[in-house]
């Protein structure tokens, strides 16, 4: 069965339903041995779950169950890009954009043509103002999605052009009004996650080494009160990252 064609679904029979309608969670256990010898089915099952929590506007629980269908030990490659794409997903809506970079940069190392890494991946550089990564995506996505995309392409470009910021708030998952202890705390915890050295390949290394560098600087900026005002003075006048106003 190709797990990754989601018309193909009803071909899991009477123990693929009875999972998705009694597990509730990746902690328990209730699988039938059917579902168990078959990895990558239960994977498949274990991201049903996950739509349903994400359409559900449950991200944290969405994020769970496809973290945890990775974890399961299948040898579909394209099957793993769409569950991490997926991931990207709800890492984007609960406005953890790195790790949303990082999870399309994992979807495109097991297929680089999956599209939908890719756009995800464009968004989330979008959240940040890092308009340059944002431009590379998008001009791989014109020729196949279009007028959407060009529209976006122009305004990146623009931005480039007129030296628009990365937006640092953005970076560090805080809000603009975060004290100074907010934004230590989340300046520790982004470094310690993203930091080279826990890279566990060179293709990783890359990706990791970029939100490094982001978060050091966002953190250099917003630590320093004349540097955060003066960068609060260009947002308010409308000279920042348009996509997080």
């Amino acid at each position: 069965m190709c797990i990754r064609d989601s018309h193909r679904a009803p071909l899991v029979g009477a123990h693929a339903v009875a999972f998705i309608d009694h597990v509730r969670g990746p902690q328990q256990r209730c699988v039938t041995a059917d579902v168990a010898q078959q990895p990558g089915l239960l994977a498949w099952l274990l991201s049903r779950l996950k739509a349903r929590a994400f359409h559900a506007n449950k991200f944290d629980e969405a994020l769970q169950s496809y973290t945890a269908a990775l974890q399961v030990n299948f040898e579909d490659q394209p099957f793993r890009a769409v569950l991490h794409a997926n991931r990207a997903a709800a890492l984007q809506s609960l406005k953890k954009h790195l790790e949303a970079i990082v999870a399309c940069c994992e979807s495109q190392f097991f297929d680089k043509s999956y599209v939908r890494a890719i756009q995800r991946r464009a968004d989330a550089y979008l959240s940040i103002g890092d308009w340059t990564m944002a431009a590379k995506d998008l001009e791989v996505l014109v020729p196949i999605m279009g007028k959407e995309c060009e529209a976006k392409l122009r305004e990146v470009k623009m931005n480039i052009q007129r030296g628009v910021h990365i937006e640092h708030y953005a970076v560090l998952g805080v809000s603009s009004r975060a004290n100074a202890s907010e934004i230590r705390a989340s300046y520790l915890k982004k470094s310690l996650k993203h930091h080279p050295d826990k890279a566990e390949t060179e293709y990783t290394k890359e990706i990791a080494e970029l939100m490094f560098k982001r978060v050091v600087e966002a953190y250099k900026v917003l630590s320093d009160a004349n540097a955060r005002r003066a960068y609060d003075n260009k947002r308010i006048l409308g000279s920042s990252n348009a996509y997080n106003r």
